[in-house]
């Protein structure tokens, strides 16, 4: 466990930590649920559904712009700021949303809350590292990793059946409320505490490190991944059309196995990542995403085998999330909040490629083209990580020493 030692903001690191992962949960299901209460939004709203979509589309684009924007215009101010900050955006931005009565004012809310979001994440990363010693770093990210999981994996079905019962505007007030608690809670805490801005060095400097080859290459493997998966995820129902057909319940069965499933590998990395085992979690997780997405057409005639195939890749969609924002903000040097920010842009950028691929490869009536795509992505992805220099991911070894400190 992590050593409940003071930090700038007068908690415990652990505390911290733990408040952290709580923001973490509401933006993990602030994130993904529009695209569970799509159909009374657009009801709501008076618009078609496709046209609601938009709303994805907005947050997925503000993110991508706004991630690396906003990191560059906040570099110099202190990370409990930026957070305390952010997530008072994000509560605002629901606000602007369940209050709308246009479509257009429901996009402003949703580009607040990923201004929001896109500040959270790289902040509470680089915030994270440093309050535990260096041999507990990578379970410590992975546990804020498992805040985004949960929030995906719980918080996105129970807000898309409460939206059957109670609308979609309360669920979106709980996920005002929920964040803008957080950030109560965390604004108290900063109040009277000394935290200095950090130590930022100048642009220039900062953008030689995020050009390294290394940093590209990990982005490189985020990216392909990323298109990989929101092919297939977009058209899950689609690709395991012959069991769930139509129904909304068939389908949830198999996004929860996904959920659970990422869950686990969120846990797996926090145990492995600070291990000699920790470099290897990025490759697996290539080889097996690749594994899975071959023989996806397969499991689609059997529910256990579709069910089981889901979770896998759960499993091993989440598992290399920490380790991937882990490389970046141990090789962009003072750059890593950037280089995590434009990690998170890549992946909406990745979200939004890789649902015009899947849309394209299943207009031309290609379901098994789409999963074999994908398929091919992530074996691109693994060779893409074997370019990279062995020490980029040198093991780590837990000191003698460090249950001492647990």
């Amino acid at each position: 466990m992590v050593g409940d030692r003071p930090t700038p903001l007068g908690l415990g690191s652990s505390a911290t930590i733990g408040l952290l992962t709580a923001g973490a949960f509401f933006i993990g299901t602030d994130v993904f649920v529009i695209a569970g209460i799509l159909p009374q939004v657009a009801s709501s709203l008076h618009v078609s559904t496709a046209a609601a979509g938009q709303l994805m589309t907005v947050f997925a684009v503000s993110y991508a712009v706004l991630g690396p924007l906003l990191s560059r215009t906040v570099g110099r101010t202190a990370p409990q700021t930026v957070l305390c900050v952010a997530l008072a955006a994000v509560a605002a931005g629901n606000v602007v949303t369940l209050c709308s009565g246009t479509l257009g004012m429901a996009m402003l809310g949703r580009a607040l809350t990923a201004a929001g979001a896109s500040q959270f994440t790289p902040r509470a990363a680089v915030l994270v590292v440093g309050l535990v010693p260096p041999e507990r770093q990578g379970n410590a990210l992975a546990n804020l990793t498992k805040g985004l999981a949960a929030g995906s994996a719980l918080g996105v079905p129970l807000g898309t059946w409460a939206s059957e019962y109670l609308g979609w505007r309360p669920v979106l007030a709980v996920l005002a409320a929920g964040t803008a608690a957080v950030a109560a809670v965390w604004a108290s805490s900063l109040s009277g505490a000394g935290h200095a801005a950090p130590g930022a060095t100048g642009t220039a400097p900062r953008f030689v490190e995020l050009r390294s080859a290394t940093v590209g290459l990990v982005l490189l493997i985020t990216l392909l991944a990323v298109i990989a998966e929101y092919a297939t995820y977009t058209y899950v129902s689609a690709v395991f059309g012959r069991l769930v057909g139509s129904s909304a319940g068939s389908r949830s069965v198999l996004l929860l196995a996904f959920g659970v499933g990422g869950i686990l590998g969120s846990m797996l990395a926090a145990r492995l990542l600070d291990t000699r085992h920790g470099r290897h979690i990025v490759p697996a997780a290539m080889a097996t995403m690749c594994l899975c997405f071959a023989v996806m057409i397969w499991s689609s005639h059997w529910w256990p085998a579709a069910i089981a195939v889901m979770a896998i890749w759960g499993v091993a969609g989440w598992a290399y999330a920490a380790p991937q924002q882990h490389r970046l903000l141990r090789h962009a040097g003072g750059a890593g909040s950037l280089a995590v920010s434009l990690n998170g842009s890549l992946i909406y950028t990745g979200a939004a490629l890789g649902a015009g691929l899947g849309g394209v490869l299943l207009h031309a009536g290609s379901v098994a083209g789409l999963t074999t795509a994908a398929a091919l992505l992530c074996a691109v992805a693994l060779a893409v990580n074997q370019l990279l220099p062995r020490p980029a991911e040198p093991a780590v070894a837990v000191p003698a020493d460090a249950e001492g400190r647990s």
